[in-house]
């Protein structure tokens, strides 16, 4: 299971002495699918806070996501997808269970592609106090929906306005894909540059990713390698002109 931990720090000062202070948020699992599997339409997950000293409050909104041309977030919002509670206090040292789902079943949408949502957890910020400056830490949670689709990945090198080597990767699937940290490779497998980034393709959607400090040389064959966790053996994928 897949767990993503906020820190959080705010800073403290007292009589002109100042201390930081951390907190931690975390929610669980990262990323939410709703398979429509065995009647399922809804999932939920846990919102759990360690070491705080105070309430910390928060509004849920709920977006249809998908991505421009170069892969960056577009955020419709959008009601099919329901959230409980939309808001929320989490008090020190507790967990709060979310749940999410459809009033429908995922069959009756008729999904030609993998159903993408994001929730977005605002904090509403407490008023200050005299021992000092609360941060609010806002973040979102992906929701997929849908099974049996499937991603189906290419990539290339680009040149971005300056002239810098870039690579393109597009998904011509279904399903999303993950990218993380992944290394460009020669034909014998050594290491040409690495790259240490998340980020989502979406189905039909491609990604500019700079190459900061790599310039590909033309003729030469390179790979695409990624670690992943879920699975023994690397992703591997040959990369065109």
């Amino acid at each position: 299971m897949h767990i993503l931990k906020y820190k959080k720090a705010w800073l403290l000062s007292l009589f002109f002495v100042q201390s930081m202070a951390h907190a931690d948020l975390t929610i669980s699992p990262v990323q939410l699918y709703i398979t429509g599997e065995r009647q399922q339409r809804s999932t939920t997950a846990n919102l759990t806070t360690m070491g705080e000293k105070s309430d910390r409050t928060y509004e849920l909104s709920v977006f249809r996501w998908t991505q421009d041309e170069e892969g960056n977030e577009v955020l419709t919002p959008d009601t099919d997808l329901v959230v409980n509670p939309k808001a929320l206090i989490l008090k020190p040292d507790s967990k709060k269970v979310i749940r999410f789902g459809f009033r429908q079943p995922i069959d009756a949408m008729n999904l030609k592609q993998e159903g993408t949502w994001r929730v977005k957890f605002t904090e509403i910020p407490s008023p200050l106090q005299k021992t000092g400056m609360n941060i609010a830490l806002n973040f979102s949670v992906p929701v997929f929906v849908g099974s049996g689709f499937k991603s189906d990945l290419t990539f290339r090198f680009g040149k971005d306005q300056h002239n810098n080597t870039t690579l393109i990767a597009k998904n011509n699937g279904t399903a999303h894909f993950q990218i993380t940290k992944f290394s460009l490779q020669d034909a014998t497998g050594k290491k040409l540059t690495e790259v240490d980034m998340m980020k989502y393709i979406l189905p039909n959607h491609q990604v500019t990713i700079p190459l900061k400090g790599y310039t590909h040389t033309s003729g030469q064959a390179v790979k695409f390698v990624m670690e992943k966790e879920t699975e023994k053996d690397p992703v591997i994928f040959a990369i065109a002109e």
